[in-house]
């Protein structure tokens, strides 16, 4: 016991909510929702490259590999770089210039990186794609829950090469954990965890795994334990009872049995009480691979923990319909992890929103029930429903917040949603027209917006277009933001709306990453935004 102890979407708003405190909006809304919803409606996409747990990279194309062992030592890998004493390095994707080197050989690191790329953009950086993935991954494989910070910087450059090899001795291997901030236990029980997924692969360490290459494993791929598609203490069990598989433990080349040198550094301590208890061995697994994922250069400021939101607005946008009326139209999420959320029926369960006019007033009448959506979701975390949402509102008054009202079943008593005690806020003077806007021939995109008129002198208006370039010596992409002025062209279908447009050129030079714009106007000293629009691909 003693022993125990000492181990240890696109909206329109005003602006951001505070950093930190995490309500709608925030900066971290597109990872908020790729960590809170796995399939389904909704899904973000990431966990499908994970699941099941013994899922091979590429939509399973590459047999006898797993992706979800993959991303936890890219992540690893690209966290070694951190120096205690500098406290530079860390996770910060520099992994991406670093796939050359002999530490990180084979062609793990650049397929999940490439995987990855789909999730990167002006909000997500890769550095907090990596760490998501890996929560995310080993959630899906039995795993601890693991919090999850967003704020990670990426690189432009790599790291210094600081990766511990097979072939390297005790001394070097503890010397290596040490810089990077972990001790001698730390050191047994990161290499435990993530060791008990995944396996070591002939092609890539010939002088670890001999005779494994068949048709149906083209890569030689030996697994460390015989649950490799589990994260549990098998890894340790087996090594303590003497019925290790483990080719780094007990492999035919006694030079790169790294594992056995590390397992055995404090005389086989922190294995034993490893292999007596899986929920130790789980919690432990959670705090240090936490530990690891957090690993950032000082410079770096991480979120406060980001957990799924109760209530949140997913892809609702305000748009101005041809016969001049404003319109609200998306989705209502809802997230719980109550026995009431885990036996609800969407269709029955009642969603209301209201809103308060652009002057903050209410109104009997200013209220639409939301609709279910018929595709089912689902979350690793607990039980998650959307409802559709369509209702006009008239521009005369508008719309400046919302609240939503709901149950899990008719029969109970409603939950007021007030997104923290303010409402929602939305603003209805900059409204991006996506109907409208469109590719054109000569490889740029004409985007067009309404603004307000009856609010003052528009004194700026222009559209932020972030796309993705990419990095010489790096798989990953790197986000560029370019701003081109709105230029007024006319009327619309509302006396109290301008019609705005700006044309620009489409990129990217490459099409990893996501590709969004915002549209912004200020007014009387107010600037207002149309954040996160996604890319335009109707052509005109």
């Amino acid at each position: 016991m003693r022993f125990r102890k000492a181990i240890l979407a696109a909206t329109s708003v005003l602006c951001f909510a505070q950093v930190y405190a995490y309500v709608w909006p925030s900066p971290y809304d597109f990872l908020e929702d790729a960590y809170t919803v796995s399939s389904g409606f909704g899904d973000g996409g990431i966990v499908d490259g994970v699941n099941p747990c013994s899922f091979a990279p590429i939509g399973g194309r590459l047999p006898g590999r797993q992706a979800a062992a993959e991303w936890l030592r890219v992540a690893y890998h690209d966290s070694a770089t951190y120096n205690i004493e500098t406290g530079l390095g860390g996770l910060d994707a520099s992994i991406g210039f670093e796939t050359d080197r002999p530490q990180n050989v084979g062609r793990s690191m650049n397929d999940s990186l490439v995987f990855f790329g789909a999730f990167q953009s002006k909000t997500s950086s890769m550095a907090d794609v990596i760490a998501l993935s890996v929560i995310l991954a080993i959630k899906n494989c039995g795993g601890p829950s693991i919090p999850f910070r967003a704020g990670r910087i990426d690189a432009e450059s790599a790291g210094p090469a600081t990766v511990p090899e097979p072939q390297q001795d005790l001394a070097s291997h503890t010397s290596a954990f040490a810089l990077q901030g972990f001790n001698v236990t730390e050191m047994i029980g990161l290499v435990a965890c993530g060791h008990t997924i995944g396996g070591v692969h002939q092609v890539d360490f010939p002088l670890s795994v001999e005779n494994a290459i068949t048709p149906s494993n083209p890569d030689g791929v030996v697994h460390f334990d015989d649950t490799f598609d589990s994260f549990d203490n098998r890894i340790a069990t087996q090594w303590i009872d003497g019925t290790s598989v483990d080719p780094l433990a007990v492999g035919f080349n006694a030079t790169t049995n790294s594992d056995a040198r590390i397992f055995a550094a404090d005389g086989n301590q922190t294995m034993e009480a490893f292999a007596q208890d899986p929920d130790f061995f789980s919690t432990q697994c959670g705090s240090l691979l936490e530990r690891m994922l957090n690993t950032v250069p000082k410079s770096v400021q991480l979120s406060e923990i980001i957990n799924p939101l109760p209530v949140k607005p997913f892809q609702l946008f305000l748009s101005l319909a041809t016969n001049g009326s404003l319109v609200l139209s998306g989705n209502i999420r809802i997230f719980d992890t109550s026995p009431a959320a885990a036996a609800a029926s969407a269709a029955n369960m009642p969603v209301t929103l209201s809103w308060k006019d652009r002057n903050g007033k209410p109104n009997a009448t200013y209220s639409t029930s939301a609709v279910a959506v018929s595709e089912t979701s689902g979350s690793l975390w607990g039980s998650v429903y959307f409802f559709e949402v369509n209702v006009a509102i008239d521009p005369n008054f508008g719309i400046s917040s919302f609240v939503v009202d709901w149950a899990f079943d008719s029969q109970l008593p409603l939950t007021h949603s007030d997104n923290g005690g303010s409402g929602f806020p939305f603003q209805d003077v900059v409204l991006n027209l996506p109907d409208k806007s469109c590719r054109n021939p000569d490889q740029t995109t004409t985007v067009f917006a309404v603004i307000r008129n009856n609010m003052g002198l528009v004194t700026d208006a222009y559209v932020d277009y972030t796309s993705n370039v990419n990095q010489q010596g790096s798989i990953s992409v790197k986000q560029v933001t370019t701003r081109t002025p709105l230029v007024h062209v006319g009327n619309s279908s509302s006396v109290l709306y301008d019609t705005y447009s700006a044309t620009f050129a489409n990129g990217p030079q490459t099409d990893e990453g996501r590709i969004t714009f915002d549209v912004v106007a200020s007014i009387s000293g107010q600037t207002y935004i149309s954040l996160n629009n996604p890319e335009v691909f109707a052509f005109c």
